[in-house]
């Protein structure tokens, strides 16, 4: 906010194709990270299974942009696991080839930024 004088409540947050809770296999140094940083008091984003740890990236990543006031309404999850649908997006986790990364496009509109 202070930065760019941006109120919180006026973000549309939109996150796209990423891996899913159904793919992201973690170890517990991850879950560890995760727990510190006190976002996800409940632990929603860590899915615990038989022999398997799994994070829920969208999730996580949806918590915190709503701990930083972005309200839950205006946060949109495409819900894509990019390891589910490796033919149509890059996973760096896939076993198809080519191997590549995504980019972020973020705009800020409403007038000059000063500086």
């Amino acid at each position: 906010e202070a930065t760019f004088g941006t109120d919180p409540a006026d973000v549309l947050a939109g996150i796209g194709p990423a891996i899913g809770p159904c793919c992201y296999d973690v170890g517990q140094e991850v879950i560890d990270a995760w727990e510190r940083t006190g976002v996800d008091p409940d632990g929603v984003a860590v899915i615990r299974g038989p022999g398997a740890l799994r994070f829920d990236l969208w999730e996580a990543n949806r918590r915190c942009l709503i701990g930083a006031g972005v309200p839950p309404d205006r946060v949109e999850v495409a819900e894509i696991c990019t390891r589910c649908h490796a033919d149509d997006y890059f996973s760096h986790r896939s076993r198809v080839q080519p191997e590549g990364r995504f980019a972020a496009v973020v705009s800020l509109d409403g007038g000059a930024i000063d500086g």
